[in-house]
């Protein structure tokens, strides 16, 4: 596991959530695909699985209307999140190590905070299936993309996290599992930390943000 010493105290850590906190990643990706295949998107799962992760809904779209002879239906955003819904509620599991990293934090005096690309009522749903979402509720520290007009890899969703926390961004973790939200934070000037390989990643940032094999390896640094 890769070990480097932090310049600058963790005071803060600020998470996202598909991917980090729940694994709903691959779920949300069969929906959108099935739904999209329904209507005429020729793209393999495979290669959407890929594009899909980090991205916002109208991205996405724009993705898989390259890969079909009509463009997706107005209604497809709202079919695709009614499908999501369903497979969260059958399936979504946090990911390995969540619910225990966030008791250590609490107990540790550290705030949280959570930065999504997705829709509050999707991490509120997620967060609720899971029983997560007590720890971003008192006080409020959910922060969406779609609630704010600011997507990553713009830094601006971590910057407003940092200052409702009242932490320099400096002094906070950010945790991440795609290369936009990475890329967010290494602009925001944090801690940049990455549950996905980062050999697997398509571009290299600087600084380098620090790959974390299981979540629980975060305790290991702060």
């Amino acid at each position: 596991m890769q070990m480097t010493k932090n310049n600058k105290k963790i005071k803060a850590v600020i998470f996202d959530c598909d991917g980090t906190l729940v694994d709903s990643e691959v779920l949300g990706a069969k929906a959108m695909h099935e739904v999209a295949t329904k209507y005429g998107c020729n793209m393999g799962f495979d290669a959407f699985v890929h594009s899909y992760t980090g991205r916002n809904m109208a991205l996405n779209i724009e993705t898989i209307n390259s890969f079909s002879e009509t463009p997706m239906p107005e209604e497809f955003a709202t079919e695709v999140r009614a499908a999501m819904a369903v497979k969260f509620d059958q399936e979504l599991k946090e990911i390995e190590g969540a619910k225990a990293m966030l008791v250590h934090l609490r107990a540790r005096g550290i705030p949280v905070a959570l930065a999504t690309n997705g829709p509050r009522v999707k991490a509120e749903h997620t967060l609720g299936l899971t029983g997560l979402l007590p720890f971003f509720q008192n006080p409020d520290s959910l922060f969406s993309a779609y609630d704010h007009h600011t997507f990553k890899p713009d830094p601006k969703l971590f910057l407003l996290a940092a200052e409702f926390l009242g932490v320099a961004p400096e002094h906070c973790a950010a945790v991440e599992d795609s290369l936009s939200g990475l890329k967010a934070a290494v602009s925001a000037g944090m801690q940049a930390f990455s549950l996905v390989d980062l050999d697997s990643l398509a571009q290299r940032l600087s600084p380098a943000p620090i790959y974390l094999a299981h979540l629980a390896d975060l305790e290991l640094y702060l």
